[in-house]
């Protein structure tokens, strides 16, 4: 095992090293690896589960999705209480396949937007029931399909395409761009929000400023607690102009034990195919931030690889069913914390992944987190989310730009953002299938790329050599 170092140096590490492609052949790259601590390292015990506990305060998704689906869809505080529970541990489980299955990376998984939006609209539509129902359909036939059969496997194939820079560079650009919605717009809240105003303006700005510092100047442990030590100061400043009550960690009973379909259990073979849809979006986020990390790392990933960790996150999204709870993605925050601390040991994910389903049961640990001001945690994320965008044109310009590839990837960018400013007004008048395809740019930019891309890479380009 390759010992780690402190510093901002560089490392080469062999494939072996680094948990490699399993032919033991390392990247043509990977003199260009930019972790200090490869996936297979290790840190010190402190290190180690500071860096755990940060990668569950990046989640934010984790703490906004059940209280805002509960508050929108009138649940009861009991089974809100279990929606967090289960949240936890679906998100753990996924965590855990992700670091130890056959994918074997720091990848974190949390709750999906596309998802908790989807649910939202289908339980408005139809109750929870179906809603909950539909999506266990749904993740079914994606662990069918991403089960990882070496040459067999559907995923495996998708994985192999994604490897080239055009998509996973894309992907992860456009997707970035898209969550400035989720980052920035949470920073500033709305009025009718505890800390509306200075609170969340002051303590997102200090949150920015001190993790933008440390990352700037800081070296070894320091910079790997960047964003939870941003966290921990905006909240601070936060609080001195709306104080932060932990009386729901006080109030709240010790343990919850999610329940098997907690909503009840029926199937709309509509709703199956939006929630098919919307885990198709997922899968091709997860995959663009597969290569993105082994970029990093300097190592190349093969398609069975990738579908191990696919089927990973299937198999979390059929307990997440069952448990009435939201299907997962890669998280980019949780990207952030390794390419800026430069740490990417996967026994560190593996750790948060244990913490996050022993969690899940203990509702006192859930309501820690939960009391933390989410606009402090969404402007800290603004910095990690920079961090990877930036990521994304650094991969793009490996890409041999002409008026063929302007057309493959600038159709689908602008289509996939266009759709977050349709008015809602006008969005009410179309089914709820097409709904989510025009408003979800988590969807229409990345399939469309992969669309052209092939279109137009694979089959018109080798006709129409030449062409400028």
């Amino acid at each position: 095992m390759t010992e780690p170092r402190e510093g901002p140096g560089k490392v080469n590490v062999s494939s072996e090293a680094q948990g490699g492609v399993p032919n033991g052949e390392p990247s043509p790259d990977s003199v260009n690896s930019v972790l200090d601590v490869p996936f297979n390292g290790v840190v010190s015990k402190s290190q180690h589960i500071l860096m755990s506990f940060q990668n569950i305060f990046a989640m934010t998704g984790m703490f906004l999705f059940p209280a805002i689906l509960g508050a929108t869809l009138h649940l009861s505080t009991e089974k809100i209480a279990w929606l967090y529970g289960a949240t936890f541990v679906v998100s753990g489980l996924g965590t855990l396949l992700q670091s130890t299955l056959g994918l074997k990376l720091p990848i974190v998984l949390g709750p999906w937007a596309a998802t908790f939006a989807g649910l939202i609209i289908s339980g408005e539509v139809d109750g929870l029931g179906a809603a909950f129902g539909s999506l266990f359909i749904a993740t079914i036939i994606w662990a069918v399909l991403s089960f990882p059969i070496r040459g067999f496997s559907f995923v495996g194939y998708i994985g192999r395409i994604f490897r080239e820079p055009m998509l996973y560079g894309g992907v992860n650009l456009m997707l970035m761009v898209a969550l400035t919605s989720t980052t920035v717009v949470n920073w500033i809240g709305t009025p009718a929000q505890p800390g509306f105003g200075a609170a969340n303006w002051i303590g997102g700005a200090v949150a920015i400023v001190v993790t933008f510092g440390i990352l700037l100047f800081g070296r070894g442990f320091l910079r790997s607690a960047a964003m939870i030590t941003g966290i921990v100061v905006g909240a601070l400043a936060y609080s001195i102009f709306t104080p932060i009550h932990f009386t729901r960690v006080v109030n709240a009973a010790w343990f919850v034990v999610p329940r098997i379909f907690p909503f009840g259990f029926s199937v709309n073979w509509l709703l199956v195919l939006l929630f098919f849809i919307l885990i198709t979006s997922s899968v091709a986020w997860t995959l663009s931030l597969y290569n993105v990390l082994a970029e990093w790392s300097g190592e190349r990933l093969d398609g069975h690889r990738m579908a191990w960790g696919i089927f990973g996150q299937s198999l979390a999204a059929i307990v997440a069913g069952v448990l009435g709870t939201f299907t997962l993605v890669a998280y980019p925050d949780n990207l952030g914390i390794v390419r800026t601390s430069r740490v990417g040991s996967r026994w560190i994910t593996a750790t948060t992944g244990v913490l996050l389903i022993i969690g899940g049961f203990i509702l006192k640990f859930d309501e820690i987190f939960v009391s933390i001001p989410g606009n402090v945690i969404a402007a800290a994320a603004v910095v990690l989310f920079g961090v990877i965008a930036m990521s994304g044109v650094d991969t793009l310009s490996r890409v041999k730009w002409d008026q063929l590839n302007y057309l493959v990837l600038g159709v689908p960018l602008m289509l996939s953002l266009g759709g977050l400013f349709v008015a809602p007004a006008t969005m009410a008048h179309y089914p709820l299938l097409v709904k989510e395809i025009i408003i979800n740019p988590f969807f229409t930019g990345p399939i469309l790329l992969i669309f052209l891309h092939l279109l137009v890479n694979k089959v018109i380009r080798p006709r129409t050599q030449g062409f400028k």
